[in-house]
């Protein structure tokens, strides 16, 4: 299903229903793989899913026989995000200065979400009782997915171009600055997002290896340091709208 290539706004309500819609067809065609392509293409299918109208964000993603699950897991959280961010486009309005303000805080807000639910589930593949041994390369792959999907997000997630987790809106970004307006006080006062990459959560070296189980003991390290970092950006930017 492809997204209409005229639409208005370039994220909004539509968009977010289409994606899920999308989402929707492409689990139920993996739920339908166990034998389907088997003996075809040496057990791998290749599908594109389109989150937008513009070219460089789409991205293919290689299926292999045995990695439904893997892929599976990765679109459950693209959908939390497009589910989430469909009910703001709906509840929120965005006309004045004070509602934009609110509207970027709770976009914000959904991201982290999802962010942390990644995160968490990581830390409970960790710990589950299909991590042993015997399927240790399966497990592997869904933590790798997950971790680029934290790219994704950190890639996509953006105000007016400018990337909300990229380090565009950081205490040390010298790319732009976030100015808001106090409503009660008429006080200006400055917002900052961290950087939320897979590098700066620690998922990911800066090498560009991946987190793996090879050090049990270093990856729940890394995966508990990546919740809290997650988890107190939330509660700052909670502390905006309170």
């Amino acid at each position: 299903m492809k997204l209409p290539y005229n639409l208005i706004q370039s994220v909004d309500t539509q968009r977010e229903s289409i994606i899920q819609k999308q989402i929707l067809k492409i689990r139920k065609e993996i739920s339908q793989w166990d034998d389907k392509y088997v003996d075809t293409n040496l057990g791998q299918k290749e599908i594109l899913l389109r989150i937008d109208t513009k070219a460089y964000t789409s991205f293919w993603i290689k299926f292999k026989r045995n990695s439904e699950y893997t892929i599976d897991s990765r679109l459950k959280f693209i959908s939390l995000t497009t589910n989430a961010l469909e009910r703001l486009y709906q509840s929120q309005p965005a006309n004045t200065t004070f509602q934009k303000q609110t509207f970027l805080i709770k976009k914000t807000l959904v991201y982290l979400d999802t962010l942390l639910a990644i995160t968490n589930r990581i830390s409970v593949i960790s710990k589950s009782k299909r991590f042993d041994k015997t399927n240790q390369l399966n497990v592997q792959e869904e933590v790798t997915e997950l971790i680029d999907e934290v790219d994704r997000i950190a890639s996509l997630a953006e105000f007016h171009q400018m990337r909300l987790f990229g380090g565009d809106y950081a205490k040390s970004s010298r790319t732009a600055s976030m100015w808001f307006i106090n409503e009660q006080k008429e006080e200006l006062f400055r917002i900052f997002i961290s950087t939320m990459t897979s590098k700066a959560l620690g998922l990911m070296g800066y090498d560009g290896s991946y987190l793996t189980f090879s050090n049990p003991i270093l990856f729940q390290k890394k995966i508990e340091e990546a919740i809290i970092r997650i988890t107190e950006e939330r509660k700052r930017i909670q502390s905006v709208l309170d």
